[in-house]
């Protein structure tokens, strides 16, 4: 074990000025306590340059070294150089966070988090984002033969049916390549995944939550998918 590390942090570079989307990110492990984990992060950004270094997420954990490990081995197939790993559908966070949980790593707040700069980028790619999410809604809506209702939440669109009484939560990624949950499956979880696995789809049940889910499907799929339960599916 080595206790002078403890912290394993997700970081990134961002384009002050906004111009550039960098697809990187860096998952390493520094000193104990937020202030060395701050220091880190200076250390790595150059202040005189528009490419700033903004740290994402961190855990901490007795033995970080094991853990950033684990991480690097379970990314291989994503490394670019050293502990630089590409993240071009902005996922690395999202499947790192179950296996964090997993290790007994505990999430930390990140200090030094609200500078000017990383204000100003995150205020643009929520933005951005908010703009795709509502463009989305309004093109999946348009493709669904029956009426559901809609809502938006933080990470995509998400649709009612008064009929099954399922939910459908999907997971805007900026690749096309989304995560659909299907709320209130718990209790017919082996009905519906039977349905859909007959109509050729591949469903996993969330380990914690229950629920039937799908993985990296494309936006086309979610409309077929979502019209079938729809027409078809009786529990």
């Amino acid at each position: 074990m080595n206790s002078q590390h403890t912290i394993i942090y997700i970081m990134r570079h961002i384009d002050v000025g906004g111009h550039i989307e960098i697809p990187y990110k860096k998952v390493g492990i520094t000193g104990a306590g937020n202030a060395t984990l701050t220091s880190r992060i200076q250390q790595i950004s150059n202040t005189k340059s528009p490419i700033k270094a903004q740290c994402i997420s961190a855990w901490e954990h007795d033995d970080a070294k094991a853990v950033e490990n684990a991480m690097h081995l379970l990314l291989d197939d994503s490394r670019i150089e050293g502990e630089w790993f590409l993240d071009k559908d902005d996922t690395l966070l999202e499947r790192m966070q179950p296996m964090m949980e997993l290790l007994g790593a505990t999430e930390i707040e990140i200090e030094g988090a609200k500078d000017s700069y990383t204000r100003n980028v995150l205020k643009k790619e929520n933005e951005s984002k908010n703009a795709a999410v509502q463009s989305l809604l309004g093109e999946i809506s348009s493709q669904l033969k029956s009426s559901l209702r809609s809502s938006i939440r933080k990470a995509g669109p998400t649709f009612f049916s008064d009929k099954t009484k399922l939910t459908y939560y999907i997971n805007y990624r900026k690749s096309g390549k989304s995560n659909v949950a299907f709320g209130r499956s718990k209790d017919i979880y082996t009905e519906l995944s039977s349905f859909l696995e007959k109509h050729g789809y591949d469903v996993e049940q969330h380990p914690k939550k229950g629920h039937a889910r799908m993985l990296g499907v494309s936006y086309d799929t979610i409309v077929e998918v979502i019209n079938s339960i729809e027409a078809e599916f009786n529990a």
